[in-house]
């Protein structure tokens, strides 16, 4: 079988006990699926008795299922283009795992039924194994929480002193062709990065997370110097866009929009025709970028982290 990776496909499957067992689910290699729960499967391609790629309606971005479901979708497609070093599911929470370097590939994801998600034991116990899972590794508990799913999760963990680091806004665009205007600038689109592009941002730290699943990285030139960076990752049919940054001096010239529509454009020209992206839900400036180009609230997510580990750590205490 020449796999499609990417698509969502139907495989069955010869039973050992006689008999067929199906699997549904998008396929990332030639012998692994992640079904609709985020759970990653992996299987005997000799074993294939016949598979069939599902064609999947399209829908405008941010419409089609449920918010619930559409959540899930999202926040699997930012998990798997932003892909942890070690990740496990704990019942249905996802516990990712990446250093010090990013929060949201060290952090938990909750999945599953509201209001906690499926955990594979009481939420009391299960935050408990949380904090001990994290704290042995050095980093700090976060959770990740989708709002408004998980609003009771997130409640419960305010009142047990659970801090918020950070609000973000997610936000959706189909993508239409973009309007390259032109300009003094120069824009390129490659599949790699060099340490220019690193340093601009300081982003040496996620270097190694960055090239663990492919993606399109664009630069901007002023002449010979590099004045802007942006990166889109494709996924289950969207383009995930991130790490967009504008040296300060060339802020206000329109150099985010330069980055943003050349990455559109890779996307659509890859046949990808939805894009997602997330951003500090406190960044005004970068919101009304998004929101000109097209881009629309989906929904917001928080992070939370434990205020016990946060003071043992600025106390140099572990």
């Amino acid at each position: 079988m020449k796999a499609p990776i990417g698509a969502r496909v139907s495989i069955r499957f010869h039973d050992p006990e006689g008999g067929f067992r199906d699997l549904v689910g998008h396929l990332e290699s030639e012998n692994s699926l992640r079904n609709r729960h985020g759970e990653l499967i992996e299987f005997d391609v000799n074993k294939i008795a016949l598979y069939k790629i599902i064609e999947e309606k399209i829908h405008p971005a941010g419409h089609g299922a449920p918010l619930s479901i559409r959540i899930q979708e999202l926040e699997r497609v930012l998990t798997t283009t932003w892909p942890p070093s070690k990740q496990e599911f704990f019942g249905k929470w996802l516990l990712r795992t990446s250093g010090k370097f990013t929060m949201r590939a060290n952090s938990v994801l909750p999945s599953g039924k509201s209001p906690y998600g499926e955990p594979p034991m009481d939420i009391d116990a299960a935050i408990s194994h949380v904090i001990e899972h994290y704290e042995k590794d050095g980093l700090v508990p976060t959770f990740a929480i989708p709002l408004p799913t998980y609003e009771e999760l997130d409640s419960k963990l305010f009142d047990q002193g659970w801090i918020e680091k950070v609000r973000a806004h997610v936000m959706v665009a189909d993508i239409a062709a973009p309007v390259l205007n032109n300009s003094n600038y120069r824009v390129v689109v490659s599949d790699d990065f060099d340490d220019s592009w690193l340093a601009l941002q300081e982003d040496h730290g996620v270097a190694e997370l960055m090239r663990a699943y492919p993606a399109l990285y664009a630069s901007v030139f002023e002449e010979k110097k590099l004045i802007g960076v942006g990166r889109t990752a494709h996924a289950d049919g969207w383009s995930a866009l991130s790490r967009v940054f504008v040296h300060p001096d060339y802020r206000g010239q329109g150099v985010s929009k330069l980055i943003v529509n050349a990455l559109l454009k890779s996307s659509l020209d890859a046949g990808i025709k939805k894009s997602v992206l997330q951003v500090d839900s406190k960044n005004s400036t970068a919101i009304n970028l998004y929101t000109s180009l097209g881009f629309d609230f989906h929904h917001e997510y928080v992070y939370r982290s434990y205020q016990k580990t946060l003071q043992l750590l600025s106390e140099g205490c572990c």
